[in-house]
C-alpha cells in the first residue's frame, strides 16, 4: 500500500471510530453532562491517537496489518464480530444507559483508578507493538515472522490480549457502571477463546513456538494463566 493511502485510510479510520465512540456514549447517555463519558474519551482517544501516529511514522507495516485484517476463518469473523458487539452494546451503551436511568454506579475514585487502568492497558500495548512489528488484527502467519520472546513476551504469551483485558475491565468502572462488568467479563471469555484459537495456528505454523511455550507458561495473567 501507498504510504499517502495508507496515512488517510488509517487516519480516516481512526477519527471515524472516535466520532463513532463520542456519539454511542453520549446518545446512550442522553446527556453531555456526562463527566465520566468525557474522561473516557480521553484516556481511551489520546493514548490511541498518540499510539498511531507513532507506529504510522516508525512501523507503516505495522499499522496497515492492524487497520488491514484478514480474518479467514468463519471462527475468526464470528469471533470479532460478537466481540465489536459486546464491545459497543455491551461497555459502551450500556454503560452510559446506565448512567441516563441510574441502575448501578461506582465512586467516583474507582472511575478514576479505571482510568489509570485503562492508560494502563495502552501501555502494555505500546510496548507489545513496539517489540513485535508482527502483531495483526487477524490470526494469520506472516512471512518472515519469528517468535518474540523480548519484553512482554518475556512475561506472558500474548501481552496485547492483557492490555486490551485491562482496558475492557475498565471501562464500566470510568462510565461509572457496574452492570457493564457483566458484558466485560463475556468479552474477555471471547478473548480466551481466540488465544486458544491463535496458539494451535501458532504451534503449528510458527517455528520455535512449541518451545516458547514450554518457557513462558502464562497466556495472559502473568503467574497465574
Amino acid at each position: 500500500m501507498k504510504k499517502s493511502t495508507l496515512y488517510l485510510l488509517t487516519y480516516f479510520s481512526v477519527f471515524t471510530f472516535f466520532i463513532l465512540l463520542f456519539g454511542t456514549i453520549f446518545l446512550a447517555a442522553g446527556s453531555y453532562d456526562y463527566w465520566n463519558g468525557w474522561l473516557y474519551l480521553g484516556v481511551f482517544c489520546i493514548p490511541t491517537f498518540a499510539i498511531t501516529v507513532y507506529f504510522l511514522s516508525n512501523d507503516p507495516a505495522l499499522i496497515e496489518r492492524r487497520i488491514c485484517p484478514k480474518e479467514t476463518k468463519l471462527t475468526q469473523i464470528i469471533g470479532q464480530s460478537v466481540a465489536t458487539i459486546l464491545f459497543f452494546g455491551g461497555i459502551i451503551i450500556l454503560p452510559s444507559l446506565d448512567y441516563r436511568f441510574g441502575w448501578s454506579s461506582v465512586p467516583a475514585l474507582l472511575s478514576v483508578l479505571g482510568a489509570v487502568t485503562v492508560v494502563g492497558g495502552f501501555i502494555i500495548v505500546f510496548f507489545v507493538f513496539n517489540v513485535n512489528t508482527f502483531t495483526s488484527r487477524a490470526i494469520e502467519h506472516i512471512e518472515g515472522q519469528q517468535v518474540i520472546s523480548s519484553g512482554p513476551y518475556s512475561i506472558v504469551r500474548h501481552p496485547m490480549y492483557s492490555g486490551a483485558s485491562l482496558i475492557i475491565l475498565a471501562t464500566p468502572l470510568v462510565l461509572d457502571s457496574l452492570i457493564g462488568l457483566a458484558p466485560a467479563t463475556l468479552l474477555i471469555f471471547v478473548i480466551v477463546l481466540r488465544i486458544y484459537d491463535e496458539e494451535k495456528m501458532l504451534k503449528i505454523e510458527l517455528a520455535g513456538y512449541k518451545e516458547y511455550c514450554k518457557k513462558v507458561k502464562s497466556k495472559l495473567i502473568p503467574y497465574v494463566w
